[in-house]
């Protein structure tokens, strides 16, 4: 009866021994997967490996109790009984070696992407301090382009001022040279009134003559 009993227990062993290689495999591949996450599916198998490595516990004892309270029983399921226990111990180390890489592969990911991060937020920064400098930049041209236009206006009004300065002196010299002349020479603002008298009177005569030929043309 405890031989019966070991075998058919032996047969559950067997199969949750193939259903841990089976889910074992699946979950080795998450390590070749670079998310920054668990994601569903990592969870639920990694659950059932769970799951099966303690019914697989749960099953060797069973089996240790049977071949305590069987005394005869033979040395062949003693060593399958050994055997059952070092595939659980394999397991066990093959599950945890998988999750450490699936860890170490997902903190080398989340240290990538951090990295990164701060390397786009620092060009970032970058490029705004870049266009906050640009901006002062030319403003200062367009201050100086102002203060250079205003410096412009100034030098020339400035020159306006000094050539007005030189003409009126100018005029004022001449002013002064016509009225020194007119006072060294006797007579001479008497020729000139006269000169102006007969400068008008031949203006009077000349319209006239042009006023008569006007009249002329009309009534003739």
């Amino acid at each position: 009866m405890s031989s019966s009993t070991f075998s058919q227990t032996r047969t559950q062993a067997l199969g949750l021994e193939k259903q841990t290689e089976q889910l074992l495999s699946k979950f080795s591949q998450f390590q070749h997967q670079q998310t920054l996450d668990l994601t569903n599916d990592e969870i639920t198998i990694k659950q059932q490996i769970e799951d099966i490595l303690l019914k697989r516990d749960t099953i060797i004892s069973k089996l240790n109790r049977i071949s305590e309270v069987e005394p005869n029983l033979s040395t062949s399921k003693l060593q399958q009984l050994t055997r059952h226990k070092e595939k659980l111990n394999d397991d066990h180390l093959s599950f945890t070696k998988i999750t450490n890489n699936i860890n170490d592969e997902r903190n080398k990911n989340n240290l990538l992407f951090n990295v990164q991060n701060d390397l786009n937020t620092h060009k970032q920064r970058q490029q705004r301090e870049m266009n906050g400098n640009d901006y002062i930049l030319e403003e200062s041209q367009r201050v100086d382009n102002v203060n250079s236009i205003a410096d412009r206006l100034l030098q020339g009004a400035f020159a306006t001022r000094d050539e007005l300065l030189n003409q009126r002196q100018y005029l004022n010299n001449a002013q002064s040279r016509i009225q020194s002349s007119l006072q060294r020479i006797p007579g001479l603002n008497v020729l000139i009134s006269k000169i102006n008298t007969r400068r008008k009177r031949d203006t009077l005569i000349l319209a006239t003559v042009i006023a008569v030929c006007i009249l002329l043309l009309f009534f003739v």
